[in-house]
């Protein structure tokens, strides 16, 4: 190919059915949104009889929800990989078709000036895009290492640490060391729209 816009001409049709993938897997995660106890007692036994009472008048719209729950914890490596593969087409145009050279800071310290052409678009928890979607990338390929390398944790460090609600509450979303997520693909794709 000889230019990014006709990388993006040629990816575009895959790109659009991921994409539309994507919305069947968030679909069914739609359907697991079921009621929501809210009560204005306190803690303790009279509250706890008024959530027993809630749960036998909504136990059937509780249990479809946590069935719609269930559907989509089976289905949420498919969902990654699904992202997966965006980021994947994502981070190739950029390794190919970016031009920059500039390491903005503090990612300078931290990025080696090959990876410069990854250090572009808007900056998402003060990180530019083009460095999550290659972190995003990396582990997403390698989720079955024991250890991702240095500057792609770097990164999601950062994802998990700079949120806005302190740095010594890490975003399980984000948190490499979660042992609940192999892949953090859907993740980064939902934080970066």
């Amino acid at each position: 190919m000889r230019n990014v816009d006709e990388y993006l001409q040629r990816t575009e049709s895959a790109v659009r059915h991921l994409f539309n993938a994507i919305t069947g897997y968030i679909d069914t995660l739609k359907a697991g949104i079921g009621p929501i106890f809210v009560s204005g007692l306190p803690y303790g036994p009279e509250q706890d009889a008024h959530y027993s009472e809630w749960c036998l008048a909504n136990s059937e719209e509780l249990a479809k929800s946590k069935a719609a729950m269930e559907d989509f914890r089976a289905e949420a490596f498919a969902l990654d990989t699904i992202c997966g593969s965006i980021l994947q087409i994502a981070e190739k145009g950029l390794e190919i078709y970016s031009e920059n050279t500039q390491l903005h800071e503090p990612w300078g310290a931290i990025i080696p000036p090959y990876l410069a052409k990854f250090c572009v678009g808007r900056e998402v928890r003060s990180t530019p895009l083009g460095l999550i979607v290659y972190a995003a990338r990396n582990q997403h390929v390698h989720f079955n290492d024991s250890k991702l390398k240095n500057v792609s944790a770097s990164i999601f460090n950062n994802l998990a640490t700079a949120h806005g609600y302190g740095s010594n509450n890490k975003d399980p979303a984000f948190d490499l060391e979660n042992p609940n997520l192999e892949s953090y693909a859907s993740n980064v794709t939902s934080l970066i729209g």
